[in-house]
């Protein structure tokens, strides 16, 4: 009797932690949503003239940054770091792509040297967060390995 008992609370206890574990996984919608807005993220964080990155070195180029103009920029990137640490922890085919969390460190710095009004520091961070885009992409586009300087524009 005793070891029915316990095979039966056994049962309910793997009944439960599966439907836990399955209650965390994100749903398909969910998933393909956070999809396109990384995609979207990706786009308008990193690429074209008026694109936060370009933007912060164009910045961080002059002698009086805009550091209003930065902090705009900084919450862009942090956006981003949201935005990739979600994906590539919550979303099985995403963890290919590489571990965020150089992105996220150089995001972080950034927004607090920006915060700080440290201009040495920011500009470190901004390479940093080019240079960490081949931590994911890397696989991918072996190109991307130039990229751990600024780019003149």
């Amino acid at each position: 009797m005793r070891q029915i008992a316990m095979a039966v609370g056994l049962f309910c206890a793997a009944i439960l932690t599966a439907n836990a574990l399955l209650a965390e996984e994100p749903k398909k919608e969910e998933k393909q949503q956070s999809k396109k807005r990384l995609g979207e993220l990706m786009k308008t964080t990193f690429q074209g003239e008026k694109s936060p990155l370009v933007r912060a070195e164009a910045e961080l180029k002059r002698d009086k940054p805009d550091w209003n103009q930065l902090t705009e920029d900084a919450k862009a990137f942090d956006e981003m770091a949201d935005a990739v640490k979600w994906l590539t922890t919550q979303t099985y085919q995403w963890r290919n792509y590489g571990e965020p969390a150089n992105y996220m460190k150089h995001a972080k710095a950034f927004s607090k040297a920006v915060g700080d009004k440290d201009k040495k520091t920011a500009t470190e961070a901004i390479v940093g967060i080019q240079a960490s885009c081949f931590d994911c992409h890397g696989v991918y586009y072996p190109s991307l390995r130039d990229r751990s300087a600024p780019r003149d524009h």
